[in-house]
């Protein structure tokens, strides 16, 4: 009978041992305190190619003593950035802290370099160091991206030579992307001040052009061919040139200056052109030759030249 009972009794306790060590030994948890589910646009600074961002996890300490954990960061190896923590965490009995993750670009060569398209996958790992020792670990991860940067900027690396009024010359108009995606120009234009006379062609072969990131890859700048041309009464001046580019990527203008010599053509090289149209020069000479007489005072000259003859006597 005692035998009986002693069975009955280890049967009855059984079903209550899991459930003893299961009030010993609570879970911890590592989660993401930023909200990661779309991923991560990072903050960069595009002039200087800077990112500077910050994360934050959290972890959360369930158990009736203090837990310890290591974490680790893990980024791919062709992956423009660094990631910082500071490693261990300690959360005390029931309760929970929050982390936070920096993240910084290496070189800016690198960062501009990187695809704003492709995603880097952050891994955060967090292994148990507490006084339990048993060393579980948790992990998570988010999707980082850097963002589209569009700069297309116009350029003329050798201002053009002086040339004479009635002539044209060719200048290089050079393309930049200094972002770090592909764009492209929509709009080409020229302003030119002081010189009404002088005409810039070949804007219209710049519209539409496709720049890749220049210095990416080797990558150089795109080159336009344009046509200055001066009209022949065109005065001798120095002349301001304008170059605005509109980019696709963001709708922004951006412009380059460069400055040009105009010679006046010699006046007996001039042909008069009833199309030329243009406005005088205010800061040119006035024309110092003798004005031609008028009829009226050549006639008086004559009559007055012909009453001074002496008569020759007459003869009877």
């Amino acid at each position: 009978m005692r035998r009986m009972l002693s069975i009955l009794a280890v049967l009855l306790l059984l079903p209550l041992v899991p459930v003893q060590a299961q009030v010993e030994t609570p879970s911890w948890e590592l989660g993401w305190e930023s909200d990661v589910d779309d991923g991560v646009i990072l903050d960069l600074d595009g002039n200087r190619w800077a990112v500077s961002h910050t994360l934050e996890i959290w972890v959360a300490n369930n158990r009736p003593f203090e837990l310890e954990v290591e974490i680790e960061l893990e980024l791919p190896s062709d992956a423009p950035l660094e990631a910082e923590i500071d490693s261990p965490i300690t959360v005390a009995a029931n309760a929970n802290v929050t982390v936070e993750i920096t993240l910084t670009g290496t070189t800016a060569d690198e960062v501009r370099a990187f695809a704003p398209a492709s995603a880097m996958v952050l891994t955060v790992t967090a292994t148990e160091a507490s006084q339990t020792n048993s060393g579980s670990t948790q992990e998570i991860e988010a999707d980082l991206e850097l963002p589209r940067v569009h700069r297309l900027e116009p350029n003329v690396p050798q201002a053009p030579n002086p040339f004479d009024a009635g002539t044209w010359i060719e200048m290089t108009l050079e393309l930049n992307n200094m972002g770090n995606i592909r764009d492209a120009v929509t709009e080409a234009e020229a302003e030119v001040r002081s010189c009404p006379q002088l005409s810039v062609l070949g804007l219209e072969a710049v519209a539409g052009t496709v720049v890749e990131p220049t210095d990416v890859a080797g990558q150089a700048p795109e080159e336009v061919v344009l046509r200055l041309e001066a009209s022949t009464s065109h005065p001798e001046r120095t002349c301001e040139i304008r170059i605005i580019i509109t980019s696709e990527g963001d709708g922004a203008s951006r412009s380059t200056t460069v400055d040009v010599d105009v010679k006046a053509a010699d006046p007996e090289d001039v042909v008069g052109d009833t199309n030329d149209v243009g406005t005088s020069d205010p800061s040119s000479p006035a024309d110092d030759s003798p004005m031609p007489l008028p009829s009226s005072v050549l006639i008086v000259a004559v009559f007055l030249a012909f009453l001074r003859v002496p008569r020759r006597p007459e003869n009877f």
